[in-house]
């Protein structure tokens, strides 16, 4: 093992030049100008993964490629399969002014990076593979066998990768999926996130009047459409964050008690926490006071 902690020991600031060029790529998603730089994100990832030892490949889908790596003599090992995800796409940058200096060009303070991805995720999973070119280049064996999934459409809901996992379905049979796409309360208190809340996209269609109508003649005795979508808004949810929706939280298990003490662990300090986020108001000290307090049945879970 030590081996193993003396290369990347001796290796960090090459791992850095390498995570700086693996961010400059615009690989921004959510914008079809940048189709090209996401193939070439790819195709660099892919190539680095070769060059540290992997068997690595680009598959095309209908929207930007998704990458496969794996360790060598899978084939031949009974030993456990884990399958690492990660997403090469990021979010886009804009607004540009914000910046202190340019997204794409990776700027270091310190201990810190600051790119557009370092954190959302090229960081996360650029940090298990130089662990596995760790074991690698000094010829130990790993503990297990891993295969890398890296994909590009993340950041606009993943409509390519259910069809490739499907057709993927062997190569990807494994004991457990690592994603490390979330954080942690701080450097000395790593955390294990097991649960995110989810997501549900929906059209709303409201029927109105025919024509326009002036509101000071019709105003009193028509509603406008506006004001009745917002007044079905703002009944979705009540002022402590409760979804109203009938039958939402059926399948929801409540917290146990070993959650709850787990829970009462985390350090959180709302003043500096609501200067971070620079928002008046949040409900994330009531959720904490409501965590720790006598269990609140299935909301409680559903407001972690």
């Amino acid at each position: 093992m030590h081996a193993v902690e003396d290369y990347l020991q001796q290796n960090k600031e090459r791992f850095v030049r390498e995570l700086c060029d693996y961010l400059r790529f615009p690989s921004v998603s959510a914008q079809v100008k940048h189709r090209a730089d996401l193939e070439a994100c790819a195709n660099w990832f892919v190539g680095h993964c070769r060059k540290i030892g992997l068997q690595a490949e680009t598959h095309p889908t209908p929207g930007n490629p998704i990458i496969l790596a794996q360790t060598p003599g899978r084939d031949s090992s009974r030993r456990p399969h884990f399958v690492i995800y990660g997403h090469y796409d990021v979010q886009p940058p804009e607004p540009f002014e914000l910046w202190k200096s340019p997204p794409f060009e990776p700027r270091i303070e310190g201990r810190s990076l600051f790119a557009r991805g370092s954190a959302d995720n090229k960081g996360q999973h650029f940090a298990h593979l130089k662990a596995v070119e760790a074991y690698l280049k000094t010829g130990r064996d790993l503990p297990c066998d891993l295969t890398f999934l890296i994909e590009g459409e993340e950041e606009v809901g993943s409509p390519s990768l259910a069809a490739f996992v499907r057709q993927n379905r062997a190569a990807l049979q494994c004991d457990a999926i690592v994603i490390s796409d979330t954080g942690m309360p701080s450097l000395k208190l790593p955390a294990l996130t097991y649960a995110l809340r989810g997501i549900a996209a929906l059209e709303v269609k409201l029927q109105g009047p025919s024509r326009d109508l002036h509101s000071g003649i019709f105003g009193g005795s028509v509603d406008n459409p506006a004001m009745v979508l917002c007044q079905m808004l703002a009944q979705l949810r009540n002022a402590q964050g409760r979804i109203t929706i009938p039958g939402f939280y059926k399948d929801v298990r409540p917290l146990t008690a070993y959650e709850r003490k787990q829970l009462s662990r985390l350090p959180f300090n709302e003043k500096p926490t609501r200067n971070f986020w620079a928002s008046p108001s949040f409900l994330v000290s009531a959720v904490i006071r409501q965590m720790n307090s006598a269990p609140q049945g299935p909301h409680a879970k559903s407001m972690a």
